[in-house]
Order: structure tokens, then C-alpha cells, then sequence
């Protein structure tokens, strides 16, 4: 009766899990790379991503190393028949391994806060290093044609300017007059 009751769960959880990816609306899926946040709310889901998902790596090293440190050999924090480590070396490997996840996530933090202030600071630079002048609309010449005049030309820039003054007639390819351009 166990082993049915057992089967009968296992059968239902695979059922329950398997067609879900085959209903998903792929459409309806939000692409959060086409959502503009601010970069600080980028570097702090950074920190935050770093500093929690090196919390089990650092604190299997930091049992490791304490374990080591402390008693010289490695004891199992697992293994529940021998008295591996007090409660007070586990209140000190919690605090040890949650104060080097915090530094992993806030030195990356001011590794990519330095890096882009570096480079901002030598694109800044390169703006400054670079001459350029303003001139006014009324003293730039205009283009002329080979055979042309600079009176012709003027005339042409004029015909120009009104043709392109006036509404244009709007021209919709079918099938394609609800498009957004």
C-alpha cells in the first residue's frame, strides 16, 4: 500500500510538471534586457546576486578551513553521530562566511564602479582633446553643382526648401498600415 501510494505521488508530480513548458505563451514573456533601469539598481542586483550566490561555496570553504584551523583535521558538519562542531564554532562560521560574501559582493561592486568611472573619465578626455568650431547657417556656402552658379545654387536650395515644406502625400504598402515606424 505504501509503495502504491509512493508511485502514485511520484506519477502525479512528473504529470503535474511535464506539459507546462508545452502551454507557455512564449509571447507573453518579458525580456527584461528591453526595460531600461537605472545603472544603480543594475549594480546593486549585481552585488546582491554575487553576495548570495557565493554564500554556499564560501561556506563550505570556510567549514573546511575552519575545521582545520580549529581542530586540525575536517570535521563533517553533516554527520549528525558525532559532535562535530559546537553551536559556537557554527555561529562562527556563519559569521565568517556571511562577512566574506559580503566583501566578494561589495569588492566587485567597487571593481565595476572604478571601471566605469575609468573609462567615462577617458571618454570625457577624448571630448575635450577634440577642436571643433560652430558656424552660423547664413555663412556656409551652398553646394553647387558642377556647371552651377553660386546665384544658381541659391535658387535651387530655395526651390529646395519649398518642395520640401510642403506635406507629402503618405503612401502605405498593403498589409503594412498598422506598423509602428
Amino acid at each position: 500500500m505504501k509503495n502504491f501510494f509512493l508511485s502514485l505521488v511520484s506519477i502525479l508530480l512528473i504529470f503535474s510538471f511535464l506539459p507546462q513548458g508545452a502551454f507557455a505563451d512564449s509571447s507573453s514573456s518579458t525580456n527584461y534586457d528591453d526595460i531600461e533601469f537605472p545603472q544603480w539598481v543594475k549594480d546593486l542586483r549585481r552585488t546582491e546576486i554575487i553576495t548570495f550566490g557565493s554564500l554556499p561555496f564560501v561556506t563550505l570553504w570556510t567549514i573546511l578551513g575552519y575545521s582545520l584551523y580549529q581542530y586540525g583535521e575536517f570535521r563533517n558538519p553533516l554527520d549528525k553521530s558525532t559532535d562535530s562542531f559546537t553551536e559556537e564554532d557554527q555561529w562562527n562560521i556563519i559569521k565568517i562566511s556571511a562577512a566574506t560574501c559580503l566583501a566578494l559582493g561589495l569588492t566587485d561592486l567597487t571593481i565595476n564602479l572604478v571601471t566605469r568611472a575609468r573609462k567615462e573619465s577617458i571618454l570625457r578626455k577624448q571630448r575635450e582633446n577634440q577642436p571643433f568650431t560652430i558656424t552660423p547657417l547664413s555663412q556656409i556656402p551652398p553646394k553647387r553643382l558642377e556647371d552651377e552658379t553660386d546665384e544658381e545654387a541659391a535658387e535651387r536650395l530655395k526651390r529646395e526648401e519649398q518642395m520640401n515644406s510642403q506635406p507629402k502625400p503618405e503612401h502605405f504598402i498593403e498589409g503594412v498600415e498598422s506598423a509602428v515606424f
